[in-house]
C-alpha cells in the first residue's frame, strides 16, 4: 500500500473509484476539478491517492489550488476535500494518508466528520475558526412542510426568473462575464485587516462561475459615488439540500470598512428567494451573526464546520470564508 500523488495516468481509476464513492458526483465535475480549476495544471499534483497492493484506488484527498494573502503575503495554497478511504482498509491506510497530508503546508480545509477532526487534532492539526450556517426565511417557509409531506414537488431551477437589476436604497446588477468587474487590489477585495484573504481575481471568478458546468448568478453592487473598482458581489444558485429547495448563496465579498454592505447582500439575496417563492436562502460563512436577526429574518443553526490551517498561522486570525473556497458548493450537485 502507498500513497501517492495524481498523474494522468490516474485518471481512469480515479473516475472508477469516484462513481463508486460518490456516485452523485458526475464525471464533468471530476474533470472540471482536476483540469479547470488549477491555474497551472501541474498544480492537480497535489491530490493524493491511497493504492492497495493491487495496484487500485481504496482512498483519496482532494485539494483545490488557489491563492491567498496571509498577512499581507500572496501564498499559493490548498483546499482539502473528498476525503476517504475504503471501509476494508481504514486504520493504517487513514493515518498514512493523514500523515502524507500534514506535509501540505499550506493547506487549509473544513467539514471533517467528527472521527476526522480527533484524528486530526491527535497529529497536531491547527484549527483557526468556524463556518457557520444561516437560515434566511420569508413568507414561503410555509412550502417546506408542503414539500416534507410530498404535496408539493420541487421547481424545475431553470424556471426561476432573475433579474438584471435589484434595487432598494441600494443597486445590484446581474453580470454574465468576469470583464464587467474590475477587480481590486489584484482579487484581494478586504482591506489589510482581514488576515487571510482567499483570492477572488479573473482567473478564480471566471472558472468559478462564469465558465462553470453548474448554472450561477451573479450580482454587483453599483459603484457608490464614481468609484472606479468594485467593492461588493455576491453569487446565488438554487439547489436541492436534504429534499428541499433552497436557494444559495454560494459567495460573496464587500469593503469589509463598510459592514452594510454585507447587510445589503442578505436583503438583496433575500429577495431573490422570495422573488421566485423559494421557501429559504441559505449562507455558509466564517462571519458569525447573532442566533435571531430580523430584517430580513435569520436564523444561525447549531451545524458549523471547524476550519483547519497551516500550524505557521495562529489561532483565531479574521478571515472570511464561504461555501466557493471549499467543495461545499458541489455538495448539492
Amino acid at each position: 500500500m502507498e500513497i501517492v500523488h495524481f498523474e494522468p495516468k490516474h485518471y481512469e481509476e480515479l473516475l472508477s473509484f469516484s462513481k463508486r464513492v460518490w456516485p452523485q458526483k458526475s464525471e464533468e465535475y471530476l474533470k472540471y476539478r482536476l483540469f479547470q480549476i488549477p491555474e497551472q495544471i501541474e498544480d492537480n499534483r497535489c491530490n493524493l491517492l491511497v493504492i492497495n497492493d493491487d495496484g487500485k484506488i481504496i482512498g483519496c484527498t482532494m485539494y483545490i489550488p488557489t491563492k491567498a494573502r496571509i498577512n499581507g503575503k500572496e501564498e499559493k495554497i490548498f483546499w482539502g476535500h473528498d476525503l476517504f478511504v475504503e471501509e476494508q482498509y481504514r486504520g493504517a491506510a487513514s493515518l498514512l494518508l493523514f500523515i502524507e497530508m500534514s506535509k501540505m503546508k499550506l493547506s487549509f480545509g473544513t467539514g471533517a466528520t467528527n472521527i476526522n477532526l480527533k484524528i486530526q487534532k491527535k497529529l497536531g492539526t491547527n484549527f483557526i475558526g468556524i463556518e457557520y450556517h444561516y437560515f434566511i426565511f420569508n413568507i414561503y417557509f410555509f412550502k417546506l412542510l408542503l414539500t416534507k409531506l410530498k404535496l408539493i414537488g420541487t421547481p424545475d431551477p431553470d424556471k426561476y426568473s432573475f433579474p438584471d437589476k435589484l434595487k432598494s436604497n441600494y443597486k445590484f446588477i446581474k453580470i454574465s462575464n468576469v470583464t464587467e468587474l474590475n477587480i481590486p487590489n489584484n482579487g484581494y477585495w478586504s482591506d489589510p485587516s482581514i488576515k487571510i484573504d482567499f483570492v477572488r481575481d479573473e482567473h478564480f471568478l471566471r472558472n468559478r462561475f462564469f465558465e462553470n458546468f453548474l448554472k450561477y448568478h451573479f450580482y454587483k453592487l453599483e459603484h457608490d459615488g464614481g468609484s472606479e473598482l468594485d467593492e461588493c458581489y455576491f453569487v446565488v444558485r438554487p439547489v436541492i439540500e436534504s429534499g428541499f429547495p433552497v436557494l444559495a448563496v454560494v459567495d460573496f465579498r464587500f469593503d469589509s470598512t463598510k459592514p452594510k454592505q454585507f447587510k445589503f447582500i442578505l436583503k438583496a439575496a433575500a429577495m431573490l428567494a422570495k422573488r421566485n417563492r423559494i421557501p429559504l436562502l441559505t449562507v455558509r460563512t466564517s462571519i458569525k451573526l447573532n442566533k435571531l436577526n430580523l430584517y430580513p429574518l435569520i436564523y444561525r443553526t447549531g451545524s458549523k464546520q471547524h476550519l483547519s490551517a497551516p500550524l505557521t498561522i495562529k489561532t483565531d486570525p479574521r478571515l472570511l470564508v464561504t461555501s466557493a473556497d471549499s467543495d461545499t458548493d458541489f455538495i448539492a450537485l
